[in-house]
């Protein structure tokens, strides 16, 4: 397979995907698909499309960029292996973070590290109060409400990380129901109660 080995360095971190941005991305893969070309290079187009949620999702899980990067490439290149055996897959991206998360699942020992998600913009969790210059009360109660939110975090099963990990880098309900085995209207209610579990802890 063709795909360069990427240092960890040179991989765009997205925190956020604009429903906009969604819908554009999801052309590009059905039109990287259905291109009429050698498989290598639709699969390469692929890599370039989705390594960098890929490469985001591995990170947040594992904490480690050098595993990360590893991952994101033996997730390709299982991807170039099964389209090579002629298997169709419905639903590309899902089936690309499935195959991530299970390579996570098994490169992971004891516990979920949490520490990464709190470099994601959470504004859709809780509100940020914009104020170029805050009063000492206010950085104090913004200190506190950071403490409050990793502490909500290191306070969520693994299965409720995971579900605000595959969001935070773009996937749509159902395809994170894909990837976690659910089904969308079940996912889209347990999603709600782990908003509302951490809007508990965090203001209770």
């Amino acid at each position: 397979m063709p795909f360069r080995l990427v240092r960890a360095q040179e991989f765009q971190v997205s925190e956020k995907y604009s429903v906009a941005e969604t819908l554009h991305l999801d052309g590009e893969l059905l039109q990287a698909m259905n291109a009429p070309s050698s498989l290598e290079v639709r699969v390469t187009a692929l890599f370039e499309l989705l390594r960098d949620p890929v490469y985001d999702y591995l990170f947040r899980t594992l904490g480690d960029a050098s595993e990360a990067e590893d991952l994101t490439q033996e997730v390709f290149l299982r991807l170039y292996g099964w389209l090579k055996k002629g298997k169709h897959i419905d639903n590309t991206r899902a089936w690309v973070f499935r195959v991530a998360r299970n390579l996570a699942l098994d490169r992971q020992t004891v516990k979920l590290p949490v520490e990464s998600l709190d470099s994601v913009d959470w504004e859709w969790v809780h509100e940020k109060v914009e104020d170029p210059t805050p009063s000492a009360e206010h950085r104090l109660l913004e200190k506190e409400k950071q403490k409050r939110f990793r502490m909500a975090l290191r306070r969520l099963t693994r299965e409720e990380k995971e579900c605000l990990d595959l969001r935070s880098v773009g996937l749509g309900y159902r395809e994170i129901a894909e990837v976690l085995g659910m089904r969308t209207p079940t996912l889209v209610s347990f999603f709600g109660r782990v908003i509302r579990k951490l809007l508990r802890e965090m203001y209770d």
